[in-house]
């Protein structure tokens, strides 16, 4: 005695075993995106009163001086070291979480260690807060690579107090 007497019957139990197989492996597989982990570790240290969003590496296009220290508190705004033409600049946004109940400093400050060295510091930036900034604001902080390329693997240190 067969079990399987009828061809197109074996066919559709073949057919829709198949199929069973491959949805059970298609629905068990997991896809992540990387993004720029490949080119640097970054590290955030900062006060609870931010959140720090990084912006990562780009081309300086435009020579500029550094801003007045400490800089001000002014949402949509950049507080950056001077920067020079060609180089590379490094950027981190600040988002403020906790608005401060008097004027407050924090000190922002970038270090980095290229190819497994260790970290030196590229830039120390201040900014005051008043009262009256609203959590939600954000402003940004650029700071110049002093060079024109990079050496990896690397990593970033942002520490804010």
């Amino acid at each position: 005695m067969r079990p399987f007497r009828d061809r197109y019957l074996r066919s559709a139990l073949l057919t829709i075993t198949a199929l069973l197989l491959v949805h059970s492996y298609a629905s068990n597989v997991s896809v992540s995106t990387v993004a720029l982990q490949d080119q640097y570790g970054l590290t955030f240290a900062i006060s609870s009163a931010f959140t720090a969003i990084d912006r990562g590496f780009s081309n300086i296009t435009n020579t500029q001086t550094g801003s007045t220290q400490p800089c001000l508190w002014i949402t949509g705004t950049t507080c950056n070291t001077a920067l020079t033409t060609s180089h590379l600049e490094y950027s981190v946004v600040l988002r403020l979480n906790t608005p401060p109940s008097l004027l407050t400093s924090y000190t922002v400050t970038v270090a980095w260690g290229q190819n497994g060295g260790p970290l030196i510091q590229m830039g120390q930036l201040t900014v005051s807060i008043s009262a009256l900034a609203l959590a939600g604001q954000q402003m940004a902080f650029t700071y110049d690579t002093g060079g024109t390329s990079l050496t990896t693997p690397m990593s970033i240190n942002v520490t804010v107090n």
